[in-house]
């Protein structure tokens, strides 16, 4: 361990023998020692700690005392845990350095400095974190596509036929609702292959999933309005309505999807429902049919919204999609979110959202207010790509070789860890949900050990809003070829193993 991390060491036992707080557990004791030293400036923000390997054999501590400390300070915002550089002090929650003549750990500000005070709502929203996307393809980060098999080729040569035609014309403002040549094409692919009875004046062309969700809570939530989200289900869904002010209430799932019947127990007279029922995030199961139809006579009866994200629909391996809700709604109750991040790549930043014509110019207004428009060039290309024949053929191919891997994963996964599916979880889609193998530890610690190793491992029990909270993880494989599956699930096993010396 270098000086520095020896030094911090020596700080934080003094801090562990000093502290009389009676807190039972020795995780509890270190978390409250680090805690101090961040709070009174020993630890400033940008420090870096030590791994929980060398800081628990510089403690003569077990490494899972360490890693469930370090584990609870993330959580509660004083650390930043990066996959590959190791645990940092969060500039949130660090105080700021001391100035000359002041005692240690008191911040030395001017008399007249103004109170910085975020609105509610954005405090709100501050409180919640925002969404973080993974910034590189890693074993087992979640929801990220094949980016070596894309056809980059043919999409450069569209690219460069668009960029030579003039080329002034993508350098002014788009449409704010999108291209209309794009916004046909996806009109048209939405009702040959999910069933959306839609035409192209009700597809809004946005640039993420997520401002797809932050555009309908706008303009359908007013504060205090409840909303029905599955639990668990996607974070991004609870920051975009809670965000708004709304009330998140989670409602449990089942082999069937969400329990609506639970959900009219709960809060009969929602403003809105929040589903993924193709194929539920994170678990994997479909929305059944009476299950489908009980939510739209509620969205019906009620008056209500149904926001159906059908962010991944086009991979499912062992039987055909399932066709979306939309479909079956008579009484325009549906908003229907898609984006290209997942059958594509992220950087495209293009999504969409499917709106009733009445709503439609209200939409359109609020989504000015957001950003403006999409890049008028890539929807031009996108466009192309689509009504070419590259997009489905792109489908078709990524269906087979995501089969393929997915089938790697599970041997591999099973070899290893003895991991334990959830029912309908490798269906489709491009990760899948497992129950934590070890009940003797949290899916957290693990986790943290993991990105210790270099891996991603997201924990299931995060995706939980309700008390009754499962442990596992949501493991991505699409984006990893055959050796970089087999290769990260032995480092995996090998880190859980030497974690329980």
């Amino acid at each position: 361990m270098p000086a520095s991390g020896r030094k911090l060491s020596g700080v934080l036992l003094t801090l562990l023998e000093q502290n009389h707080d009676r807190q039972p557990s020795l995780s509890g004791r270190l978390y409250r020692a680090i805690r101090s030293a961040i709070m009174d400036g020993t630890l400033q923000a940008g420090d870096r700690l030590p791994s929980t390997r060398a800081l628990a054999s510089d403690l003569s501590l077990s490494r899972s005392t360490a890693e469930a400390a370090y584990a609870q300070l993330e959580e509660e915002g004083y650390l930043q845990r990066r996959t590959g550089s190791g645990s940092f002090v969060s500039s949130a929650s660090a105080r700021p350095v001391s100035g000359p003549g002041s005692p240690r750990g008191k911040a030395a500000l001017p008399q007249a400095a103004p109170q910085m005070l975020l609105s509610g709502r954005g405090q709100r929203i501050a409180d919640m974190g925002g969404c973080v996307d993974a910034l590189e393809v890693r074993a087992f980060s979640a929801g990220m596509p094949a980016l070596d098999s894309f056809p980059a080729a043919t999409w450069q040569r569209l690219l460069a036929r668009h960029a030579r035609h003039a080329p002034q014309r993508w350098m002014m403002y788009g449409d704010r609702q999108g291209l209309p040549q794009l916004r046909e094409a996806i009109a048209q692919y939405l009702s040959l292959s999910r069933g959306v009875d839609c035409d192209a004046q009700q597809v809004l062309v946005l640039t993420s999933s997520q401002q797809a969700l932050t555009l309908v809570a706008m303009m359908m939530l007013d504060d205090g309005d409840q909303v029905w989200l599955e639990d668990p289900g996607y974070r991004g869904a609870q920051t975009a309505f809670s965000g708004a002010g709304a009330t998140a209430v989670p409602v449990p799932v089942d082999g069937e999807g969400m329990r609506v019947d639970e959900a009219l127990r709960l809060a009969p007279q929602a403003r809105l429902a929040y589903v993924t029922p193709s194929h539920q995030y994170p678990l994997g199961m479909a929305l059944s049919l009476p299950r489908r139809l009980q939510l739209i006579e509620w969205a019906r009866r009620e008056q209500a919204w149904i926001v159906e994200d059908d962010y991944d629909s086009e991979f499912h391996y062992d039987s055909r999609p399932i066709a979306a809700i939309h479909g079956l709604d008579h009484h325009q109750r549906v908003l229907y979110v898609g984006t290209f991040s997942k059958v594509l790549f992220p950087g495209i930043r293009i999504a969409y959202l499917v709106v009733p014509k009445p709503l439609v110019p209200a939409f359109v207004a609020g989504r000015s207010q957001i950003d403006g428009h999409t890049s008028p060039l890539t929807q031009a290309v996108l466009a192309d790509f689509m009504q070419d024949g590259h997009f489905m053929a792109h489908v078709r191919r990524m269906r087979e070789l995501y089969r393929a891997r997915r089938d790697i994963f599970l041997d591999e996964l099973e070899r290893h860890l003895g991991g334990r599916l959830l029912p309908g979880s490798a269906a489709g889609g491009l990760q899948m949900s497992c129950l934590l193998p070890d009940q003797r530890n949290t899916d957290r610690n693990l986790s943290g050990i993991a990105a210790d190793a270099g891996i991603d491992l997201p924990p299931l029990s995060r995706l939980y809003l309700g008390p009754h909270a499962r442990q596992g993880f949501v493991m991505g494989f699409s984006a990893l070829a055959p050796a970089e599956i087999r290769g990260a699930m032995k480092r995996l096993a090998a880190a859980w193993r030497a974690s329980k010396r």
